[in-house]
């Protein structure tokens, strides 16, 4: 049973991809029942996105975006389909939508076309680069939301290019995150005043939250980023180090002054963590070249199982640099339920992303796998009062 802290909300979810469709997913862990509104004839191009040869060709990138989601198709620029989609509008709770400036008006589905005939109804749009400014049309995607928001400036390693990992879309998933929270911030204020609104959220303005620290660095400063190379930190105790057989481990020791004479006990180089030459962080700064060098021998004559639990065991922050095969198997990972199972059609039982947010009373979760194109599209128009044979009729006029 959903018992999750949103059940008993209903979401219009107009998103494709990833920006807006990882928005209503988290809203879906949450409890709400979420729609998915999609084209009848090509679904979300997501569907067929990036693994789609995998496994009775399930697409992973379209399962984490859309799991626990009813899908119904319709078409949205034929009268008929703007009706249904405006009787569907005025029952749920929120609609989202992440399409270009301008395209949800073309459509006569914005908020100024829906608030009439549901005044409590939230009403979010996930943007690339704003609703305002020469470039609010233009299209965005992962990539031009981490570039411009100066993400790529600010991870590139001094004097190399920049450099873009695709493995998570960072971008998307930080707009995403910031969709959902105001989307529950609406409701919440909803609650309060009985009246819907309009809230929006932006890729740039996301990512440029994501920054806060460095950004209003800058803004008061001048401070301008620079990727600290491994072999010449600032602080040798915040770092990177291999250990045998390649498996690296990355130490947290911010506060070096503190855990300098330990760290170094510990790798076998007493005399290295008592030589004055070393005794202050400013110190080893200066010699930080050559002090990563000879770390960096020490580190490779242990494993780093044995590492991680002397480290641990002296009160040295430290930590596994895990590969995916790794996180799926850590302990931390498997005894905080991050990951959980579902049942899928094609598939039987899969591993995903749980939900990584605690309810003491009303927990949310996974609860079941994306839907097929278009597999809830009778009973979503039946819960909406239309009747068998208006529903024939919407599929013959290849509405639906």
């Amino acid at each position: 049973m959903n018992k999750g802290p949103l059940s008993g909300v209903t979401i219009l979810d107009c998103t494709i991809w990833q920006n807006g469709p990882f928005a209503t997913v988290m809203l879906s862990d949450l409890g709400a029942d979420v729609i998915k509104v999609e084209d009848r004839a090509t679904g979300d191009p997501g569907r067929g996105f990036m693994d789609a040869s995998g496994p009775a060709g399930v697409s992973g990138y379209f399962e984490a975006m859309n799991r626990n989601k009813r899908s119904i198709t319709l078409d949205l620029k034929s009268p008929e389909g703007r009706a249904v989609f405006h009787r569907l509008a005025a029952g749920v709770d929120v609609v989202v939508q992440n399409f270009r400036l301008g395209v949800a008006e073309k459509l006569g589905i914005a908020y100024a076309d829906l608030k009439e005939g549901n005044p409590r109804l939230i009403y979010a749009s996930a943007t690339g680069f704003g609703p305002k400014g020469p470039d609010a049309r233009v299209g965005v995607f992962d990539i031009l939301g981490q570039a411009r928001s100066g993400v790529l400036h600010a991870l590139r390693e001094p004097g190399a290019p920049a450099e873009y990992n695709n493995a998570f879309g960072l971008a998307d998933q930080t707009g995403g995150i910031l969709l959902a929270q105001a989307v529950t911030a609406a409701l919440f204020a909803r609650e309060r005043t009985g009246e819907g609104q309009e809230v929006e959220v932006s890729q740039l303005g996301a990512m440029l939250t994501l920054q806060q620290m460095g950004l209003t660095r800058h803004l008061i400063t001048g401070y301008e980023p620079a990727m600290s190379r491994r072999d010449a930190p600032r602080n040798p105790v915040f770092n990177l180090y291999a250990c045998a057989n390649d498996e690296w481990i990355a130490v947290g020791g911010l506060q070096g002054d503190r855990y300098w004479p330990d760290f170094c006990a510990i790798l076998g180089l007493e005399a290295l963590g008592r030589d004055p030459d070393y005794a202050t962080m400013q110190q080893r700064t200066a010699a930080t070249r050559e002090l990563v060098r000879q770390l960096d021998e020490a580190f490779v004559r242990f494993t780093r199982t044995d590492l991680l639990a002397r480290f641990t065991e002296a009160g040295i922050p430290c930590s596994p640099v895990n590969s995916y095969a790794d996180v799926v198997s850590d302990p931390q990972v498997v005894a905080n339920g991050y990951i959980e199972e579902l049942d899928h059609p094609h598939l039987g039982r899969i591993r995903e992303i749980g939900m990584p947010i605690r309810f003491s009373a009303t927990p949310g979760g996974a609860r079941s796998s994306a839907p097929e194109l278009g597999q809830d599209t009778e009973m979503i128009l039946l819960e909406a009062g239309y009747e068998w044979d208006e529903i024939s009729a919407l599929r013959d006029k290849g509405v639906l």
